[in-house]
């Protein structure tokens, strides 16, 4: 084969992969933010903060207590960093009613996560807007509704 031939076909093989990987991109992004059906929309996370790190067995009372209370959904417990996150239906409870229950339930030293003002007043902290992953993915996002 000549130059030029191997050259097209490589093109041809290097622009077609690209294609099917920016269409399988693009089928992933529709597929993980249509918004579904579920009772999730409602849910509020909170965090409460201990003062000190928790062993596996503090860890897994902590979590038994915090899922015993009523309208509490989920819960994670971080033991090294001494955090247990857990989520509850907004407008059924408040964060510091289910605080106040788990502290009146358990003897740990903790008290209630609150967010700095500015990632309060942004949302989520975590999430960079200038980001060209966040923009191509609002950009599909709304391409796709």
């Amino acid at each position: 084969m000549t130059y030029k031939k191997k050259l097209f076909k490589a093109t041809i093989w290097i622009f077609s992969i690209f294609s099917i990987l920016a269409l399988v991109l693009v089928i992933h992004i529709a597929m993980v933010t249509k918004p579904n059906n579920s009772h999730h929309s409602n849910w509020q996370l909170s965090r409460i903060d201990f003062t000190q790190s928790l062993d596996s067995a503090q860890a897994q009372l902590a979590m038994k207590t915090i899922q015993s209370i009523s309208g509490v959904k989920h819960a994670y417990v971080n033991n090294a960093q001494g955090t247990l996150v857990y989520s509850y239906e907004a407008g059924h409870l408040k964060s510091a009613d289910v605080f106040d229950a788990f502290i009146a339930k358990t003897n740990f030293e903790a008290k209630p996560y609150k967010a700095p003002k500015m990632e309060d007043a942004t949302g989520c902290p975590v999430i960079d807007k200038s980001s060209l992953t966040y923009r191509f993915t609002t950009f599909v996002q709304n391409t796709l509704r």
